[in-house]
């Protein structure tokens, strides 16, 4: 039985409370990161509640969180709570209370509507993100102590400087200059894009100079065991397509300078508008029969080999964020169910119309051959998470929140949802987006677990998360840095993002490219 009697659990509760904020921190966060410019911190209690420690999935039912200034101050039973005077008592009776959910992999700022994709954002439980391209206007608003996050707002747990791409960086000499820029100008990392090997390395290195840490895809043509072995902290997309599965395959070496050689499509405007939507086309585009050759990763793969590379990730504690949904938008991109989507209203018409745009195009430009192997290459993803799953190695939840169909919030609940088709645990996507989230950036002592002396950031479900992932869908509240947002204040903002976005023109070419 997961539940305990209130009593027996409520001296454990606030020692490890005590405990694990006095936990060591993993990887230190280079700079504080500023959010919004106005705090509104409320006063409350949040009475009845079942807590669920996302630690171990044990539930602590009946139980009373009080929050001042932002952070959880208190927590004590239920019955234990007395008069309160001006206090305001929020009934939680037969709801649970999670950590709020992170999105570690997202393009949130450089985007025309950041304020209502962030509202949107919130009102999913989505209370912090990792922006993985940020740019020198907004880094020097941070680093100015200026706001760069609206109001009603995840928190901006880190941000990049300007991603590295074969547009910023066609040389590893113009890699270098742009990693020591993003650095003087306060980035919290070096994301990096598709980019030619030489410059991949010649970014890593740098970045380890400063002092930095590395995320991002793995170019085709680099390997992902050296990537990790020589630092870089997070890989994105499983690579994507294919770039982690040639470390998987008995015929490596070859396969690697196979596909190596393939062309990334030039480097015109209009190649990299479509990579903001599609990556994945561009290079299909560019060379389909070429790309036909990763059919011959498919054909080679080894579950030895694949455990391999996930001892080294292990080892070297290099983290994965796996974004199936992304992925899945790439490979599967003309599928009627995304253009259907009805969280779709959450996309700007115009954003719209261009994905589906991008849809026609790949409808028309991929054949069913390689369409077949982009079927396989989708299963070979689930895959590999169950695979690193099994093995231990560390992961986080991100959507690539700014790619084609990739819908701010609802995107991050069909990511949850996706992992456990994959083979994760309910408890283990809690975990993946909540606490992990917290040990990556080195932040256990004030995120990651609901108790004493951690961030007032939280969620109220209608059910247990633990029992099944769909759960994590029934919101029934948000706290952000201490302030409430009630069901009916979540589905307000979620209309009013809604109606703005249906009303908005998007600025042509505002998009990113990733």
């Amino acid at each position: 039985m997961k539940k305990q009697n209130t009593k027996t659990i409520l001296v454990s509760t606030l020692l490890a409370g005590t405990l694990v904020g006095c936990a060591s921190d993993s990887t230190s966060s280079k700079s504080a990161v500023t959010s919004s410019a106005k705090k509104i911190h409320e006063s409350i209690i949040v009475k009845g509640v079942t807590i669920v420690n996302t630690v171990n999935g044990q539930l602590q039912a009946n139980m009373a969180l009080m929050i001042d200034a932002g952070k959880i101050t208190k927590i004590i039973p239920a019955d234990a709570v007395g008069e309160q005077g001006t206090k305001r008592v929020i009934d939680a009776t037969g709801k649970y209370v999670v950590p709020g959910y992170m999105d570690m992999h997202a393009h949130v700022l450089d985007q025309p509507f950041a304020k209502e994709v962030s509202a949107v954002m919130l009102a999913h439980g989505i209370t912090g993100y990792r922006q993985m391209s940020g740019t020198e206007d907004l880094l020097k608003k941070r680093k100015d102590n200026k706001a760069v996050t609206p109001e009603d707002s995840p928190e901006l747990l880190g941000m990049s400087g300007e991603m590295l791409t074969r547009f910023n960086a066609p040389t590893p000499e113009a890699a270098a200059e742009l990693v020591e820029r993003d650095r003087k100008a306060g980035a919290d990392f070096v994301s990096v894009g598709d980019v030619a090997p030489s410059v991949f390395n010649a970014a890593l290195g740098e970045s380890k100079k400063v002092g930095d840490y590395f995320a991002g895809t793995i170019p085709v043509g680099v390997d992902a065991v050296a990537a990790a072995k020589q630092g870089m902290l997070s890989m994105e997309s499983l690579g994507p397509v294919d770039t982690l599965l040639i470390s998987c395959s008995t015929n490596e070496d070859s396969v690697r300078r196979a596909l190596g050689g393939e062309s990334s499509g030039g480097t015109s405007a209009e190649v990299a508008k479509l990579s903001v939507a599609n990556p994945l086309l561009v290079r299909l585009m560019a060379n389909q029969n070429a790309f036909l050759k990763t059919r011959t990763v498919i054909d080679t793969y080894s579950d030895s080999k694949c455990k391999k590379l996930a001892e080294t990730f292990v080892l070297q504690k290099t983290w994965q964020v796996p974004t199936l949904v992304r992925n899945q938008a790439m490979m599967q991109a003309d599928k009627s169910q995304y253009a259907n989507d009805p969280y779709m209203k959450f996309v700007s018409k115009q954003q719209q119309a261009y994905w589906n745009e991008v849809s026609q195009k790949f409808t028309k430009t991929v054949k069913p051959v390689a369409k077949e192997t982009l079927r396989q290459l989708t299963a070979m993803d689930m895959k590999l998470v169950k695979l690193f799953d099994k093995q231990g190695v560390k992961m986080l939840t991100g959507t690539d929140l700014g790619g084609m169909w990739v819908i701010p919030g609802a995107s991050l609940h069909e990511e949850f949802e996706l992992l456990v088709k994959a083979g994760v645990s309910p408890l283990k996507v809690l975990q993946m987006t909540t606490l992990n989230g917290a040990e990556f950036l080195g932040k256990r002592s004030t995120m990651g677990t609901v108790e004493v002396g951690k961030n007032a950031n939280l969620v109220l479900l209608d059910a247990d998360p633990t029992d099944n992932v769909a759960n994590l869908r029934k919101i029934n509240a948000v706290i952000r840095d201490g302030k409430f947002y009630s069901e009916e204040k979540l589905e307000e903002m979620k209309k009013a993002a809604a109606e703005k976005l249906a009303s908005m023109n998007q600025p042509e070419d505002s998009g990113l490219v990733h």
